[in-house]
């Protein structure tokens, strides 16, 4: 039978097609710097390193884009191309027989990122052995109208500065009416500043390397420089009982395979002596090598977390989160977020090298159905980080699961979480360091500046955290007699410190603020004037000369308990609680002027009106600014489980509802959806409730309290009590830990206790509490007959008991629940914080 061969050349329709495929303006540069990149790895496998190992970008700004002049150029300092080499770079689909060690040699992408930026691409290429310069111009509106894929070679003189090297140049911006019209805007609207951030995340391990490997790349003139992780320092670490010392840094250094591969198309023979898609022999050991780091940031943050995966010195995918901190269960298919677990503020950081894991033909993700990637997940993450849906007896030790079991809450400032912080005299212990100090920090650890740069101011705020300050001693004008601050007068001269002017203006002299006469003239520095007078609190009328009030008792002149002047004297900043810079996207489509709101802390219940029960919060209100007082110990925070920070996102929210009455009755503008705003922007990483993260910490707890009442005497006696229930599930227990029932009789002294249920150990203290208090568990004291006597001690004794009673066993019954509702989980909630507050 007659046959003929047939020409299936593509014609130059296909690069115009290449042209249309999406992609960013940073990844179109990256395509030509990746190749300059290469062409210092070519010249290390040619065995003539490159001396000087720079790129040299130059980006055209809007203005010159706008008039259709300017080109974007990228140089290297590399060994330079034959005319061969250009030819092949500049052949649609061609691919190197090196797809493990470079970042693009040309191909696919390289059609792709010039086609998308301009019409015409010029290559001139030089080597230091030729006289000589080549360059090929692939003008792609000409190989259409020619319908041919030939281009020219020229040999020109060497460029002035290009002894060595390759420059590629792309111009002539495609017109209206093309779909990759306003690409090239889009690359010149990116501030070089930015471009040049940009440039050194995408290339930062690169930019980092060894001093003789050290790779530079400039952008108009100015260096890129590399991305640095702002990373606890190795010797940093929390201590968590199930995990022992968890480091903040960790390496990473596996090798998870070796294959032998093709050098002509990648792929793996298998075992087998040829390639199975080519058939062709020439092969090279590939060493499959996971390595870098995976370590905890400074700060937490929206945004700014996630690990960055790393291929031959490029960032494929940065801040990546969803491979390591998502969960998909392999039966239902259904995703569920793991970390970060108390809402969206995450601190786990990394930079992850998968050199053997192949990415698309665009570089914009790994294969992440391909074997290599599955193999490099299970190594770093496992299959889960929640232990509960470990199996039982396994524990996962993968890098990224240590870190989450060691720092995956932030609430407990200082040493416990490792997170900066400052003392709250209110609580009496740490709270969060305010995130404008975060950013001033961060801001100095840009600029390298020693303490910050390192972490040794970090840890300061760390270590400090949980300290009360050092109180002020003001030091007297005349003698330096240093006093307390309440001192009206110096204790070494005697010289008046906080003092007024004498009432009788022929004396004047100064005098102590609380003197009732001058003791220089003997003037009465309290006249009385007697007038009728309206009481403050109760809005009551009173005669001249009565003291106090004669219907709330009120003296005369006393501030109405609820104002804040009094509020203030009588509270303390609640820093963790306050919020700054909010801004709210009205219905109307503007925005709110940025609010900022101060909580402070009373000591004692808020009573706003006479004869009314105390409220929880009284709002001071001044443009922009709001200060609401709250009362922590009101029944709405300590019976319900209601967050204080509904109730500040409310106040605002009312706030704001009433400064814009123009809107009033149109949808949308409703106080509960600007409360749903204000409480997500300010406080959403502290009032997301997830049950299960619930149920983990309430598991925590329950180990954490056994292994402090191990030894208490009266566990003896209590073994005694237990019912015949109790007895059969702790055997159970310890029947599945491997415990010899013979062994029984030695943990009659409190052993046993490590294999009773979480009811059980409830029941324990509601039947013995008091050696329970004074550090063993609790910090709070067990009330003491002989400091207070019988009855008193007697009375308080039970209050204290049944409130720690009431959460450990709203706890333990938490756990029997499968899908609790929500006011279960936000009751658990409540008091698994009161529970571990308290632990000694």
């Amino acid at each position: 039978m007659a046959h003929k061969l047939l020409d299936i050349t593509p014609t130059p329709e296909v690069l115009f097609a290449l042209t249309r495929t999406p992609i960013t303006p940073l990844d179109a540069l990256s395509e030509l710097i990746d190749n300059a990149i290469d062409s210092f790895r070519a010249a290390e496998i040619a065995g003539t390193p490159s001396p000087v190992r720079h790129v040299v970008i130059e980006v055209p700004g809007p203005s010159q884009v706008e008039r259709g002049e300017g080109c974007i150029r990228v140089r290297d300092t590399g060994l330079g191309l034959t005319s061969d080499q250009i030819a092949n770079a500049m052949r649609a689909g061609y691919t190197s027989k090196n797809h493990f060690d470079t970042l693009g040699l040309f191909g696919m992408g390289f059609n792709i990122a010039t086609g998308k930026i301009g019409r015409t691409t010029q290559v001139i290429s030089a080597r230091a052995e030729d006289d000589h310069a080549i360059r090929v111009t692939l003008d792609l509106p000409e190989l259409v109208r020619s319908r041919a894929f030939e281009v020219k070679a020229e040999e020109i003189s060497k460029p002035a500065g290009l002894e060595h090297g390759t420059v590629v140049e792309v111009r002539g911006w495609w017109p209206k009416g093309d779909a990759n019209h306003g690409f090239i805007r889009e690359v010149a609207r990116i501030t070089k500043k930015t471009l040049r951030e940009r440039v050194g995340r995408r290339y930062a391990t690169i930019l980092r390397g060894a001093s003789d490997q050290d790779v530079r790349i400039t952008l108009n003139g100015e260096a890129c420089r590399a991305f640095e992780h702002c990373v606890w320092d190795e010797s940093r670490f929390v201590e968590r009982a199930s995990y022992g010392r968890i480091p903040a840094f960790i390496s990473v250094e596996e090798e998870v395979g070796r294959s032998h591969r093709c050098l002509h198309d990648g792929v793996d023979f298998r075992g087998a002596e040829v390639c199975p898609r080519c058939h062709r022999s020439e092969s090279r050991e590939i060493i499959q090598r996971v390595h870098g780091w995976v370590g905890i940031q400074r700060f937490d943050d929206k945004d700014r977390f996630g690990i960055d995966l790393i291929r031959n010195g490029r960032a494929i995918r940065a801040n990546e989160k969803e491979a390591f901190f998502v969960y998909q269960d392999p039966t239902t298919g259904i995703s569920e977020r793991e970390y970060p677990v108390d809402g969206q503020y995450g601190r786990i950081v990394g930079e992850i090298h998968l050199d053997h894991v192949p990415v698309d033909f665009q570089k914009q993700n790994f294969q992440t159905s391909s074997q290599e990637w599955l193999d490099a997940l299970e190594l770093l993450r496992g299959k889960s980080l929640l232990p509960s849906k470990w199996s039982d007896g396994e524990q996962n030790a993968t890098p990224v699961a240590r870190l989450f079991s060691g720092y995956r809450k932030v609430r407990n400032f200082g040493r416990a979480d490792m997170y900066m912080g400052v003392y709250n005299s209110a609580k009496g212990k740490g709270a969060r360091i305010s995130r404008e100090i975060e950013k001033q920090f961060y801001e100095r650890f840009l600029d390298r500046e020693p303490g910050y740069y390192d972490d040794a101011r970090w840890w300061d705020l760390v270590e400090t955290a949980n300290e009360p300050p050092i109180e002020e001693l003001p030091e007297c004008p005349s003698c330096a007699f240093q006093n307390i601050k309440t001192a009206e007068s110096c204790q070494g001269c005697g010289e008046v410190l906080i003092g007024r002017s004498c009432l009788n203006s022929d004396c004047g002299r100064r005098i102590l603020r609380s003197a009732e006469t001058c003791p220089h003239c003997g003037t009465e520095q309290n006249p009385e004037v007697q007038f009728p007078w309206k009481c403050a609190f109760c809005q009551a009328d009173n005669k001249p000369g009565e003291e106090r009030c004669g219907t709330c008792g009120s003296p005369e002149g006393t501030p109405h308990p609820a104002s804040s002047e009094v509020l203030r004297e009588r509270s303390d900043e609640l820093t963790a609680l306050g919020a700054s810079s909010l801004i709210v996207t009205l219905s109307s489509g503007k925005t709110t002027t940025p609010i900022d709101i101060a909580v402070r802390g009373v000591y004692q219940p808020i009573i706003a009106a006479y004869g009314h029960p105390p409220v929880p919060l009284v709002t001071e209100i001044k443009p922009s600014f709001l200060t609401l007082f709250m009362d922590l110990s009101h029944a709405v925070f300590a019976s319900s489980g209601l967050r204080p920070e509904y109730l500040i996102a409310s106040e605002a929210a009312q706030y704001l509802y009433q400064l814009h009455p123009e809107l009033h009755g149109k949808p949308g503008h409703t106080v509960t959806a600007l409360t749903t705003d204000l409480l997500m922007q300010g406080w959403g990483d502290a009032v997301t409730d997830n049950p299960e993260t619930v149920r983990e910490e309430i598991r925590q707890l329950f180990d954490d309290i056994t292994g402090r009442i191990l030894d208490i005497p009266e566990a003896r006696d209590f073994y005694d009590e237990l019912s015949e229930a109790d007895q059969m599930t702790m055997a159970q227990e310890m029947v599945s830990a491997g415990v010899d029932l013979a062994e029984l009789g030695s943990l009659k002294t409190g052993g046993y206790l490590k294999y009773c249920s979480r009811g059980v150990i409830a029941n324990f203290f509601g039947k013995h509490p008091p050696p329970w208090f004074g550090g063993r568990v609790w910090t709070d004291a067990w009330p003491s007959e002989t400091e207070l006597g019988m009855v008193i001690a007697a009375k308080l004794q039970d209050e204290l008991g049944l409130k720690y009673l009431s959460c450990l066993q709203d706890c333990a019954s938490y756990l029997r629940y499968e899908r609790p509702e929500q006011l279960l989980v936000v009751r658990a909630r409540a008091a698994v914080e009161f529970l571990t507050s308290k632990l000694s």
